[in-house]
């Protein structure tokens, strides 16, 4: 085989192996996706060198289990505030579960882990305001800028937005 024939051989190689798989960087995870596979497949190293492997069906992208670092001191923080259950309760998770986190067995998954961050960044933005209590009691309490849902609901259900302006309306003066 000529020199020429067997260059394009390898070009023709690669080209068909860069295919076959891709690698990007999503939020400082470096991400190696296998395509042409019943299931889209996975490799993702995080920034401490750990490689975890996620699978999800054909046609669907892969979620991978949110990796908050703080857990452990978030959990424990929110129980000196609110009790297990009800942090459970608002999760959505049994109250032994907020256990295993406080205690570090376990962490928040993809879902869990982002209420809990919202929830202690609204309650210690309404602390800012108004102290301790009055932010507990604000978050529990019916609310006129939110249509009188608790600030606590629409977190849980819309996310912070709406709670934040909320806040920011009560500090300003715009609502009671």
């Amino acid at each position: 085989m000529s020199a020429k024939k067997a260059a394009t051989n390898k070009t023709a190689s690669a080209k068909t192996s860069s295919r076959a798989q891709s690698s990007r960087k999503i939020d400082g995870l470096r991400t190696k996706t296998t395509y042409g596979k019943p299931a889209t497949s996975h490799s993702i190293t995080a920034p401490s060198g750990r490689t975890s492997r996620v699978t999800a069906p054909a046609g669907r992208t892969a979620r991978v289990a949110a990796d908050d670092p703080l857990s452990t001191q978030r959990v424990e923080y929110l129980v000196t505030i609110f009790t297990r259950a009800q942090i459970a309760r608002w999760i959505g998770v049994s109250a032994s579960q907020t256990s295993r986190w406080a205690s570090g067995d376990e962490r928040p998954g993809p879902t869990a882990a982002p209420a809990l961050i919202d929830l202690e960044h609204i309650y210690s933005r309404a602390r800012l305001v108004w102290g301790e209590e009055a932010a507990r009691i604000w978050l529990e309490s019916a609310n006129a800028f939110l249509s009188g849902a608790r600030p606590l609901d629409v977190l849980l259900t819309d996310g912070p937005a709406r709670v934040l302006e909320a806040l920011d309306a009560e500090m300003w003066g715009g609502a009671a």
